[in-house]
């Protein structure tokens, strides 16, 4: 993964990096799996921690 630095959002909705616009139409879609990919991570974390929480508490032999 990259890390994308220097860039700028201009006021007519474009990203500027480099003095090159970079339209929103063409990072929407990446921007959109992003999202969709940490919603599943997020769901998927939820129904881990659910599944956790149900474990039976069990104390320590002494």
């Amino acid at each position: 993964m990259s890390k994308v630095t220097g860039c700028t959002a201009a006021p007519n909705g474009a990203l500027s990096k480099g003095g090159f616009p970079v339209p929103l139409r063409e990072t929407e879609p990446i921007l959109r799996d992003f999202l969709d990919v940490l919603g599943e991570l997020q769901d998927d974390f939820t129904r881990r921690l659910g599944a956790i929480k149900e474990w039976p508490v069990l104390s320590r032999a002494e």
